[in-house]
């Protein structure tokens, strides 16, 4: 499930956001060779390329978006550890050569096992809290506020979710939430196997916030694998027992933050200019019931 709008690619098959000649003015100004055809890859151009020196990579040039000017300090904070190494890097155009992986990602891997390795991938990508990545504590206090005065999100999602999303922010305020750095769109696709480690993460969206909020994306990819109502339900509990337990993490507090996150990306797809789509706001309602106790 993505939870960001759409992005429309250009008439050559660029997406949106990255302009008109920037990878050739990359691999000019690096001294890179192209090595492959480029691709959308969320959002961002993907180049394969070689380096003057013959080493595989790739150029990722990404569209303006929140969090991307921190992307190459996350990745130099990780340091190839549990994340592809980060080559080269111009912040303001929000280009990256980094470390190229082959194209498997965890798709192709049984969904519990997936969960495994990604809960391993967070803990070791966890690293001491650091300037001058988002705060989870900010971004709860602001996420309380905000869903507290969202009543019109209720003709459209049901309101006991709205406000129990609000009651488990004020809980989950109680406690240190700015722990560690972590990813927190550590998902399937985002990992891919390599031939330095059997996988790592390819891209870099972390914010200084607990493990449990860093695992959700865990649990709304994929879902579909997984049915409806008690099989959906069963299927969740299992993959956050395997999540948590691979990430050290507290499972409570993990069905806690899906519900939360559920809820905003549920508030952002409402407030769409063009209207969410009704599909995508049901997987939402559809999550949301399924992480409650005794569903």
């Amino acid at each position: 499930m993505t939870t960001s709008a759409g992005r429309v690619p250009g008439a050559d098959g660029r997406p949106a956001g990255v302009p008109a000649g920037l990878a050739d003015r990359y691999t000019t100004a690096w001294e890179l060779v192209p090595d492959g055809r480029a691709r959308n890859d969320d959002g961002a151009l993907v180049l394969p390329v070689r380096t003057r020196a013959g080493e595989p990579a790739v150029l990722r040039l990404s569209p303006p978006r929140p969090g991307a000017e921190h992307e190459h300090l996350a990745l130099r904070v990780w340091a190839g550890r549990g994340a592809v190494r980060l080559l080269r890097a111009e912040p303001a155009d929000r280009a990256l050569l980094l470390e190229r992986t082959a194209d498997r990602d965890l798709h192709d891997v049984p969904v519990l096992e997936a969960c495994r390795v990604l809960g391993e991938l967070t803990r070791v990508l966890a690293r001491p809290p650091r300037p001058p990545f988002p705060r989870l504590s900010e971004i709860a206090r602001r996420w309380q506020s905000e869903l507290a005065g969202a009543v019109g999100l209720d003709a459209r999602f049901p309101r006991r979710f709205r406000l129990q999303a609000v009651k488990n922010l004020e809980r989950l305020r109680r406690d240190e939430l700015d722990a560690a750095l972590v990813h927190q769109d550590l998902h399937y696709g985002a990992v891919r196997a390599s031939a330095r480690a059997a996988w790592l993460a390819v891209g870099a969206d972390a914010v200084v916030g607990t493990p449990e909020f860093g695992l959700v994306p865990a649990l709304w990819h994929r879902a579909d694998e997984a049915g409806h109502g008690g099989a959906l339900a069963a299927a969740l509990a299992d993959r956050m027992e395997a999540l948590a337990l691979a990430a050290g993490a507290d499972e409570e507090r993990l069905r806690a933050w899906v519900l939360v996150r559920c809820t905003v990306a549920a508030r952002d797809e409402v407030a769409r200019p063009t209207g969410a789509p009704h599909r995508e706001v049901s997987r939402l309602v559809q999550l949301c019931k399924a992480v409650q106790r005794g569903a």
